[in-house]
């Protein structure tokens, strides 16, 4: 069995020094078959009369089995009877959160010079799970790194380049973890070269690229594939030495014969963007996004979800987005959105667009200060956070707030007093943001309250800016335009145009009592009373209630006609 490392506490809060992640992992396979391994155990006990070390192996298969409590017992008795099995009886300990006796007993293998436990007890000095002490933390992280422990050395290196114990020195702290790092490697851990590569590639003091090529090439030559990637960028990127496209693609495509996911996912860039003289394919980016997506590599899962996304795959996206471990505004906002408008999941897309909110993304605090006016969202009205929000996200450029807070000025709506320059502020804002519905309002000002031949031009052009950006009913305005002859040529045909496109397509009952008006008095068209009235009752069956009392007049003016 391999040491398990620390325990789950310790790999939750600890994010630089992993000393034994994997191997915690490897450890731990909870489901073992008792029954299978009964004769073991009673084999092993057997044997671990005469040779203590046996104890270990029993533990082994109670820990196997998840039954933690037993396993510490038989690991206890293997170092009562001399074994040096501290490690293992320390992280046990630890794992079932008895975190006094699991430092206890690294110390006292520490004491009887198991070079492991010098590991543990330097992560628990660092990370605070004892009174935190850095200088105990280098001493036993240095006495298990002489003691050939190479993620020792490793977490010692992390210790002097992220935290940075010697103050004002940041450049011997670099120097130190090198040392550290370069020691570890040569203990062993190959994967180390990669991140020595990239401080001689990016430490503007310590900058040596031939030295990072040189750590690059050691590491690859040693088994470490993902480095492919890291020499194929220095040499496709001018910033480093002067490009060398052919031998940089010769190193992206060793990385993807050995399945790097760092390697795919820059390979289907290329053909997504044809980089470095190759011609964009579509087909490819896809089929090698795919395959650096089943690796499990981030962005790879987060564009991959974003092209489900855009091509309406919406459960394939969620899949994607769900193993993606990015912190990603726009990854919430997408998720946020698919629970709401296609699974009806509304809890899920609280949840997640109150984190794309927390992260400043105006789009999802324009979508909150909505949630709290009240609607399928379920929270609470509340008018106050809403007008709140809806000035948050507007500061941020969101038109819809912008929009949302300029009628609540216009209006007096959610507790403020109507301020006609205050809500004209905020609706220009949305305008220049393109919201269609703060188009149409801005044009209704101009062509209504301002009135001069210049404010009809600007009304005409606003009203053809919201028809284009989906706000159908500006249509009629600009229909009332050409009748008219505000802001645009006098052109009664096309005003007729314009409302029966409003009237068929979109069933306006206000266009359809416009081309009643039309057809009442021979405006684009020739006048037919009976076609008026046609057009009046469809206005009332579309809403429009001014169409009754328009039938009513039709009536009075044929009947005066016919005596």
């Amino acid at each position: 069995m391999v040491s398990i490392g620390l325990w789950n506490s310790f790999t939750r809060t600890m994010a630089i020094t992993n000393l034994y992640r994997q191997s915690h992992l490897q450890r731990y396979k909870i489901g073992g078959n008792m029954s299978t391994n009964s004769d073991k155990i009673k084999r092993y006990e057997r044997l671990a009369i005469k040779k203590p070390k046996y104890y270990v192996s029993i533990g082994d298969l109670y820990s196997d089995d998840g039954d933690f409590k037993t396993a510490t017992m038989y690991y206890q008795k293997a170092v009562d009877n001399g074994v040096l099995a501290y490690t293992i009886l320390g992280d046990t300990w630890g794992y079932r959160s008895q975190y006094k006796k699991a430092f206890d007993a690294y110390t006292a293998g520490a004491n009887k010079g198991e070079a492991e436990c010098f590991a543990r007890l330097g992560f628990c000095y660092e990370t605070g799970y004892v009174k935190i002490d850095i200088q105990k933390a280098i001493e036993c992280y240095a006495k298990a790194s002489d003691l050939g422990v190479a993620t020792a050395a490793r977490s010692l290196g992390d210790l002097y380049y992220f935290n940075t114990p010697i103050e004002d020195f940041e450049i011997e702290n670099v120097k130190n973890a090198l040392k550290y790092y370069e020691r570890a490697f040569y203990l062993g851990d190959v994967q180390i070269a990669k991140k020595i590569g990239f401080i001689y590639l990016n430490n503007e003091e310590l900058k040596d690229v031939p030295k990072a090529i040189e750590w690059y090439e050691k590491g690859l030559s040693l088994g470490d594939h993902s480095l492919n990637f890291d020499l194929a960028y220095v040499y496709l990127n001018d910033r480093f030495v002067p490009h060398d496209y052919k031998k940089g693609l010769a190193y992206l495509l060793d990385g993807v014969e050995h399945n790097d996911p760092e390697s795919l996912y820059m390979q289907a860039r290329v053909y997504e963007e044809g980089w470095y003289g190759i011609e964009p394919d579509e087909r490819k980016y896809i089929h090698y996004l795919k395959k650096a997506a089943r690796l499990g590599q981030d962005d790879a899962l987060l564009d991959l979800g974003y092209y489900y996304y855009d091509k309406g795959k919406f459960d394939d996206a969620l899949d994607c987005f769900a193993q993606c471990e990015l912190e990603v505004v726009g990854l919430y906002w997408a998720i946020a959105t698919i629970c709401e408008e296609q699974k009806k999941d509304y809890k899920t897309a609280l949840r997640y667009y109150q984190a794309a909110m927390e992260m400043d993304f105006p789009d999802a605090i324009e979508r909150m200060a909505e949630a709290y006016l009240g609607d399928e969202l379920g929270l609470e009205k509340d008018e106050k956070t809403a007008l709140k929000l809806f000035k948050r996200a507007a500061k941020l450029g969101n038109a819809a707030a912008q929009y949302n807070l300029g009628m609540a000025y216009a209006c007096g709506h959610y507790g403020v007093n109507a301020d006609r320059e205050t809500a004209l502020h905020w609706l220009k804002k949305s305008v220049k943001g393109e919201n269609p519905m703060a188009c149409l309002q801005v044009g209704l000002y101009y062509y209504y309250t301002v009135k001069t031949e210049a404010a009809y031009k600007k009304a005409f052009e606003l009203f053809m800016d919201a028809y284009n950006l989906g706000e159908n009913e500006a249509i009629i305005n600009i229909g009332l335009c050409y009748l008219q002859g505000n802001g645009v040529k006098k052109d009664k045909k096309e005003a007729v145009k314009c409302f029966r496109t409003a009237a068929e397509k979109y069933s306006s009952g206000v266009a359809y009592h416009n081309l009643g008006i039309c057809y009442e008095n021979g405006f684009g068209v020739r006048k037919d009373y009976k076609k008026a009235i046609e057009m009046y009752r469809k206005a009332v069956e579309n809403g429009e209630k001014a169409g009754l009392e328009a039938i009513k007049q039709v009536y009075l003016k044929m009947n005066v006609n016919q005596a």
